[in-house]
C-alpha cells in the first residue's frame, strides 16, 4: 500500500530556509523532527516528555554534529526561534502541510495514468518529481538520502498549474472505504500545490 509521504510549505525568502541550507545542525533537526507531530511548525507542541526524548535521541546519533550538551541546547533554541519567526512572518505556514499516508503508490498510479491520457510529455518523470522533489533541502550538508527532497518554487508552479486542471474525483470515488482514503489525501496533497503557488512558496518532501 505504499509508504507515507510527508509535505511542509516553506517560504524560500525566510532566514529558516536560508539557514537550514548553510547550517548543517539546523538541516540535521529539521530531518529528524519532521515526520513528528502534526508538521514540524507544530512539534514543539506535543508533550514535552516526547518532545525530551526525541530530541535525546538526536542529538545521541548526531553527537560529532551537535557537539557539547550546551552546544546542542543552544542549536535547538536556535531552531526553535526560527520555526516561531517563521509562523509569525507567514501566517498559516503551519497548516500547509499535506500527508500521503499509504496512498503514495495509489495515488502515483492514478495521476500517472491521467497525465498520459492527456498526452503530456515525460508524464512519469513530472509525477516523480510532484511526489518527491526536483532538489534536495541542503545539498551541500547531507547525502540525499539523509535529507529532505524540495519541490521548488517553479516545480510548485508546474504542479499547480497541473492540478488546476485535474479533479480529484475523476481519479478516486468519494466513499468510505479506501477510495475516499485515497480522495482525502490527493485533495489535500492538490490544496497544498494551490496554495503554495499562491504564496510563492517551496514544499519540502520526507518519506516515513
Amino acid at each position: 500500500m505504499g509508504v507515507s509521504v510527508l509535505y511542509s510549505a516553506i517560504p524560500p525568502n525566510s532566514s529558516l530556509y536560508a539557514r537550514l541550507r548553510q547550517e548543517k545542525v539546523l538541516s540535521i533537526l529539521m530531518v529528524s523532527l519532521f515526520p513528528y507531530g502534526c508538521g514540524i511548525f507544530r512539534f514543539f507542541e506535543i508533550e514535552p516528555e516526547e518532545i525530551d526524548e526525541i530530541l535525546e535521541d538526536i542529538i545521541e546519533r548526531h553527537h560529532a554534529t551537535f557537539g557539547s550538551e550546551l552546544e546542542a541546547n543552544q542549536a535547538i533554541a536556535e531552531f526553535r526561534s526560527e520555526l516561531s519567526r517563521t509562523r509569525q512572518a507567514y501566517p498559516g505556514i503551519e497548516d500547509r502541510i499535506a500527508s500521503l499516508e499509504k496512498s503514495s503508490v495509489e495515488i502515483e498510479e492514478r495521476l500517472l495514468h491521467e497525465l498520459t491520457r492527456r498526452q503530456v510529455t515525460n508524464a512519469s518523470g513530472i509525477v516523480q518529481r510532484l511526489m518527491f522533489g526536483d532538489q534536495t533541502l541542503a545539498p551541500t550538508l547531507l547525502p540525499a538520502e539523509e535529507s529532505l527532497g524540495l519541490i521548488s518554487c517553479e516545480l510548485v508552479s508546474e504542479g499547480a498549474s497541473i492540478f488546476r486542471q485535474i479533479n480529484p474525483e475523476t481519479l478516486f470515488a468519494r466513499d468510505e472505504g479506501w477510495e475516499g482514503w485515497c480522495l482525502d489525501h490527493l485533495e489535500r496533497w492538490r490544496g497544498l500545490y494551490l496554495s503554495a503557488d499562491e504564496k510563492n512558496e517551496a514544499i519540502l518532501v520526507g518519506v516515513a
